[in-house]
């Protein structure tokens, strides 16, 4: 198929990444982070998430193997457009955040 991917074609990228899932209120959209476990803002926005009590998902890219790298450069490629860089703080499928602002990442969780 040319062109965009479809969701479910997106969806399937991640299918094999091992999330780590951190139970806490639900988000108004599901949030999912890509950090790398030597970044100290990964560090930080991981922090304001635990502190904020609000449920996610997160994974340490730096952690996997190269295939489940490529997919999720691949899935945030294709689904918003953008390089990945860490923090990467996936909100529904419509936004994101990159990097770690604690301002911004109030603000577009509703905790400021």
């Amino acid at each position: 198929m040319w062109g965009k991917k479809t969701k479910q074609q997106q969806d399937s990228l991640l299918e094999s990444i091992p999330f780590t899932t951190v139970e806490g209120h639900q988000a108004a959209q599901p949030l999912t982070v890509f950090a790398l476990s030597t970044c100290g803002f990964c560090r930080r926005a991981i922090t304001f998430l635990n502190d904020s009590g609000v449920g996610y998902r997160y994974v340490y890219v730096d952690k996997l193997d190269k295939p489940s790298q490529d997919a999720i450069r691949t899935y945030v490629k294709q689904t918003f457009h953008t390089m990945l860089s860490y923090p990467f703080l996936c909100i529904g499928e419509n936004d994101y955040l990159t990097g770690f602002i604690r301002a911004s990442w109030e603000k577009e969780l509703g905790n400021g």
